[in-house]
């Protein structure tokens, strides 16, 4: 487990993935920083095969796992058994009609025909990138996977670890609400997303190889994270509703008292 001396955002040491971090120390007013030991994110968990990975995994001592991914992803990797953790999964990207979105290729399809509907009602072609995006700012309103992230937190059971396919979109986008929610800055919030890129710096390196300029920043956001989606996402909460503690009340019921008992749990 990471100590009260670890750098904020720092990427916990795993044999089998990276990109697996805490939340812990982030500052976020009032002279008080988010607790260390109780907010985890990350990326598969089947990943974490090693006898090292699981005695890193088991020493975080989990009450909860909010897997975030779609069922058909859950199906390839499966979450191994936690000792002492309840696993939820409530996938947090959704079709317009509700349904799952997933990277199979009947999902591929689907998700094909959902765009070819949005050019339409826009009356011209759209980038991939820019469709993705729409997309993006689509995640923080009315996610069932977001409802429920947000009703474990209130629940205030102890350490929780909420993760997807490679801990960066889903996994990003939740981990800069929950900042958010406990007071910590925008910039600093934003920050943490952009992280993993540098933990998955190789791999996006290596995606990005003989790429012209427009496929790289399509490519970035497939491998890595882009700022402008991800800052857009949270952008679009203070446009529809013009403080994020305005959000978080219509959208999780969380009013100032209930934020504040999140508070008084989750920092120091």
């Amino acid at each position: 487990m990471q100590n009260h001396n670890s750098v904020p955002g720092a990427e916990i040491a795993l044999e089998g993935a990276v990109n697996f971090r805490e939340l812990g120390g982030y500052p976020a007013g009032d002279g008080r920083r988010v607790r260390y030991g109780l907010l985890y994110r990350g990326g598969n968990l089947d990943a974490l095969q090693s006898p090292a990975d699981r005695a890193v995994l088991e020493s975080w001592h989990l009450r909860d796992i909010l897997d975030l991914r779609s069922a058909g992803e859950c199906v390839k990797h499966p979450d191994p058994e936690v000792p002492g953790a309840e696993c939820h999964r409530v996938c947090a990207m959704r079709m317009a009609d509700g349904t799952e979105m997933d990277f199979s290729s009947s999902g591929i399809e689907r998700l094909a025909a959902e765009k070819a509907a949005f050019e339409k009602a826009a009356g011209h072609p759209v980038h991939d990138y820019d469709w993705f995006s729409v997309l993006y700012r689509q995640m923080p309103f009315e996610n069932p996977a977001y409802h429920t992230l947000f009703a474990l937190l209130e629940q205030h059971r102890g350490p929780l670890l909420f993760h997807c396919t490679c801990g960066k979109d889903r996994t990003g986008i939740a981990a800069m609400l929950i900042l958010l929610a406990l007071g910590v800055d925008r910039e600093t919030a934003v920050r943490d997303y952009m992280l993993t890129n540098t933990y998955r710096h190789e791999i996006i390196e290596a995606s990005l190889r003989g790429k012209s300029p427009e496929e790289r920043r399509l490519q970035l956001s497939v491998e890595g994270v882009d700022e402008a989606m991800g800052a857009g996402a949270i952008d679009e909460i203070l446009r529809r509703f013009g403080s994020y503690e305005a959000y978080f009340s219509a959208e999780f019921g969380l009013d100032a008292g209930r934020l504040a008992a999140l508070r008084d749990f989750y920092l120091e």
